[in-house]
């Protein structure tokens, strides 16, 4: 193999030392070597194309082999040039176009040293003969203060054109969960280039692709019963001093906590607002817990904005006020007042995820069943209760889930039924049936309570939905709610009577 050249990394090998320190995320940092090969590749598009073919796009392969603690990233874009090879590996070198995603020279090199403290490059470029590779470890470049490296070269084929960056021994590794996290941040960032067939991007052999999420199509809140809206908005206005956005910005259909907020984009790639870390200041998006934080998202290509070097975050200065101003008029207007719709609109779930709260039901039940003999028994021994034989019967629907258990009481079978309802026709939130039936086996008669919890009552469309995880606690208060008004039935002295019966059960079954 023969030597070429060494290769000048100046200014001052002090520069690269810092930038092990740099404050990045994984995905940002695996970004610098994306944004170089889309850079490559669409600044030498033609002669690629004309190379491999029309229909020719970028691959960028992201290897994260956990087990060699090693990351690999491959691009079949133009290669490092060998009159760009010099400025390629110096810090702080800006590139003679600097109008693209590489602008500041620093990309490769800062991600490669917060990595790793080894890696190397090995490229070829278009219409070259040669491919190069240099190895940078950086605690040698440290300790001798080099300040050339050497260049390992040997013949390819004339046709060839790409870039591999190895980071070996690498500090900042992703495991598991963390590596699907790198793949949602990746596949957020890049989603315009995928969108546009720029760009086949693999991350472990994994295509990565971009799901765009399902916008609201429902009447206006205060026109419950007027047509269906598309919840999209168009944006494009100025700022001022050559700034502009363009995009949209729309409702969520389901809402989410995690996935809701802005994407801004500059260039093309989302710099702010990928993923789970969504774009969203209180100005426009209220606290946390309000709808709108969980239902509004959008897109946001800002024109003529400056990004900090890392490319982690938009250089506001005293727009960003004025940025908001503008997008919350936009979005605000009586003739389409998104943000208005995000707060107020209730959705009801579907039947399909209302079912799905028989995991709540069956939870209620299965701890009911195993504490309520004792806990009935103990709060009506306290209070001296006694039975009644009032008839009151729950009406049948079919949009109802139950289960039921049996307690035996005082030499009375009592059989307990535990209902969900998703009829939208009944109207009490909780509901509680009482009546003695004869026993099938005619041994007597038997106590049928009922104890149903409305799914579709506006008090959990509102604070509950299908969320199973809510669903349960407030199903468990009314369970015992409703038991301890059967208790109650057989004692009027004193009107605190059921709550007092109430409080005594809940604690119960909470043991």
């Amino acid at each position: 193999m023969s030597q070429q050249p060494k290769v000048n990394i100046r200014p001052q090998v002090t520069m690269l030392s810092v930038l092990k320190y740099l404050e990045y995320e994984t995905w940002y940092a695996l970004a610098e070597f994306i944004d170089n090969a889309i850079e490559s590749y669409l600044r030498n598009e033609d002669l690629i194309k004309g190379i491999d073919g029309s229909k020719a796009t970028l691959e960028v392969k992201v290897e994260i082999n956990e087990p060699e603690s090693k990351i690999t990233i491959r691009d079949n874009a133009g290669g490092i040039s060998e009159k760009d090879y010099a400025r390629a590996f110096r810090a702080a070198e800006v590139p003679p176009v600097n109008s693209g995603l590489s602008e500041f020279g620093m990309g490769m090199k800062s991600a490669a040293c917060w990595f790793a403290d080894s890696w190397c490059v090995t490229t070829t470029a278009l219409g070259e003969n040669q491919v190069k590779k240099v190895f940078f470890d950086m605690k040698k470049i440290f300790e001798d203060k080099l300040e050339e490296l050497e260049v390992e070269s040997q013949p390819c084929n004339k046709g060839q054109h790409y870039t591999i960056v190895e980071l070996f021994n690498v500090n900042r590794m992703p495991r598991r969960k963390g590596v699907a996290k790198v793949k949602d941040h990746l596949r957020s960032i890049y989603r315009e280039f995928i969108r546009k067939g720029v760009l086949k991007l693999t991350l472990n052999g994994e295509e990565l692709k971009f799901d765009d999420p399902k916008i609201l199509n429902v009447p206006r809140h205060d026109d419950p019963n007027g047509s269906p809206v598309l919840w999209k908005k168009k944006i494009d206005f100025p700022i001022e001093n050559g700034l502009s956005v363009r995009g949209f910005v729309a409702i969520r259909e389901k809402a989410s906590t995690a996935e809701a907020g802005f994407a801004l984009f500059r260039r093309g790639r989302v710099i702010e607002g990928s993923f789970d870390n969504g774009f969203r200041p209180d100005f426009i998006f209220g606290a946390p817990n309000s709808y709108r934080y969980q239902r509004v998202f959008g897109e946001l290509h800002l024109e003529g904005f400056n990004v900090n070097f890392t490319k982690k975050g938009i250089q506001w200065d005293e727009n960003l006020d004025i940025f908001l101003r503008l997008l919350k008029d936009d979005i605000s207007t009586k003739e389409f007042p998104l943000l208005q719709q995000a707060e107020q609109y209730r959705a009801r779930a579907t039947e399909k995820e209302y079912k799905a709260a028989v995991k709540a039901l069956d939870e209620t039940v299965y701890d009911f069943e195993k504490k309520a003999p004792q806990a009935v028994q103990d709060v009506m021994i306290a209070y001296g209760k006694s039975e009644t034989q009032e008839k009151e019967l729950l009406t049948p629907t079919p949009q109802t889930l139950h289960r039921e258990f049996d307690i035996r009481f005082n030499k009375t079978d009592w059989k307990v039924s535990i209902e969900l309802s998703f009829d939208p026709s009944l109207s009490e939130l909780i509901e509680i049936g009482d009546s003695f039936i004869k026993d099938k086996t005619g041994g007597g008669s038997v106590r049928q309570i009922g104890i149903r919890l409305s799914l579709t009552h506006p008090f959990m469309v509102e604070f509950a939905g299908a969320d199973t995880n809510k669903i349960e606690p407030i199903l468990r208060m009314a369970a015992a709610f409703g038991l301890s008004e059967i208790i109650a039935k057989g004692s009027y002295k004193n009107q605190g009577e059921v709550r007092r019966n109430f409080n005594e059960l809940i604690a119960h079954l909470s043991k």
